[in-house]
């Protein structure tokens, strides 16, 4: 038998890498993402537009351009897109994550929730109500 005559040698066309998903351009919405490794989850919103000034948070007159949010403050686009885009969500539950995230800073600083840049100790963290 020649290598020629086997089932695999014949050209197969190229199979699409993903429909629909281009890693290089974002897309708005709103997204669920872990900022360290067995991290509290955060709501990250990715959208275009223009950028705010850092110090009164106005509309400053620049460029529009990709911007991302991780619970309502702002955070390197680079750093979360594309791994965010596995885990879409609503607004709501953008919303929600962002409010338990500044209710807990406040009330229980020690909650995994005040700080979602440190990963969970299970030894340590008090138990679910």
């Amino acid at each position: 038998m020649t290598r020629a005559a086997l089932r695999y040698a014949a050209p197969q066309p190229a199979k699409p890498m993903s429909v629909g998903f281009d890693a290089a351009t974002p897309t708005p919405g709103f997204y669920r993402y872990r900022l360290v490794r067995g991290g509290h989850p955060v709501g990250v919103r990715i959208f275009y537009g223009a950028p705010r000034d850092p110090v009164t948070g106005e509309e400053m007159d620049r460029s529009w351009r990709w911007q991302a949010t991780a619970n309502n403050a702002p955070i390197d686009l680079e750093r979360v897109w594309p791994m965010c885009g596995r885990e879409p969500i609503d607004e709501a539950e953008h919303d929600y994550l962002a409010a338990r995230q500044a209710w807990a800073a406040q009330h229980a600083p020690d909650a995994p929730e005040a700080d979602p840049r440190r990963p969970i100790d299970l030894l340590s963290c008090a138990l679910p109500i």
